[in-house]
């Protein structure tokens, strides 16, 4: 059974892109050391192992990697299970751990040995400064003791942690994705409108900002405004005929249109 340190833990992480690169980050500003690195070409994870400043084991092959106490897991979700089932007989000891919102646990249960979850509830890009210790992050661990050892290295990190199940974790991350990567997307789109029409994209940033900011004092039901809450026909068929040439964006506009509508006038 594995050991953990009281202060300090061996990280191997499996991915370096935007979650891995902030996840090592603020592992090694918490006292861990990451030991070893391994991406699907080996370069990513040189870049990050020189990144983060330690010397770490920059590797494309699972099975040299460095023993450690953790391995985590921030890779795309579809290869999380081929990587379980794949997982190196000289790596039978430590705790394997994936960082994903929607995979179960128990895709991990073929590396065969004790396993979990780590998932921050947070968009990640690896030229955007973050402070993890406010992100709130969600363990599960195949055992109590998982889930204990897990809650530990978690803490060290973050200041907002919780234990959720799977199945709890798939529904947080299903309104993770309407909350932002839905809401990016209509930005993109507003942002691409405005460029056709000559306009700058600075002229959203103190909307966008109030809207994020209204929420924190209100609900977002009570904080809607628009055409749609107001029954503002006119405005509606007025967007819709300039939207008429771009059939997605009309499509997008009438369904969330309608949605609202839906929400406070039926």
């Amino acid at each position: 059974m594995t050991t953990f340190p009281t202060t300090s833990m061996k990280i191997a992480l499996v991915g370096a892109g935007n979650l891995a690169t902030h996840l090592a980050l603020s592992l090694v500003k918490a006292g861990h050391h990451v030991v070893g690195i391994c991406s699907k070409t080996g370069e990513t994870a040189r870049s990050l192992s020189l990144r983060i400043g330690q010397e770490s084991m920059a590797t494309s092959r699972l099975d040299e990697l460095p023993k450690a106490d953790v391995y985590l897991i921030a890779t795309k979700d579809d290869v999380i299970s081929t990587i379980a089932e794949e997982w190196p007989g000289n790596l039978s000891e430590g705790l394997i751990v994936h960082t994903s919102g929607s995979v179960d646990i128990n895709v991990l249960a073929p590396a065969g040995i004790p396993y979990g979850v780590l998932y921050p509830l947070q968009t990640f890009s690896k030229e955007r400064d973050v402070d993890f210790k406010k992100i709130p992050c969600f363990v599960e661990g195949s055992t109590t003791e998982d889930t204990m050892k897990l809650m530990e290295l978690a803490r060290s990190v973050s200041n907002k942690v919780y234990t959720l199940s799977s199945e709890h974790r798939r529904l947080l991350h299903l309104s993770a994705v309407f909350a932002c990567n839905f809401v990016n997307h209509l930005y993109d789109i507003a942002e691409q409108q405005l460029k056709q029409n000559g306009f700058p994209t600075e002229w959203l940033q103190p909307l966008i900002e109030e809207t994020a900011a209204k929420i924190k004092t209100v609900s977002a039901r009570e904080a809607q405004t628009g055409p749609a809450i107001r029954k503002d026909q006119r405005v509606i068929e007025c967007h819709s005929a300039i939207l008429a040439q771009e059939p997605q964006h009309l499509l997008i506009y009438n369904i969330l249109t309608e949605s609202i509508y839906q929400t406070f006038h039926q």
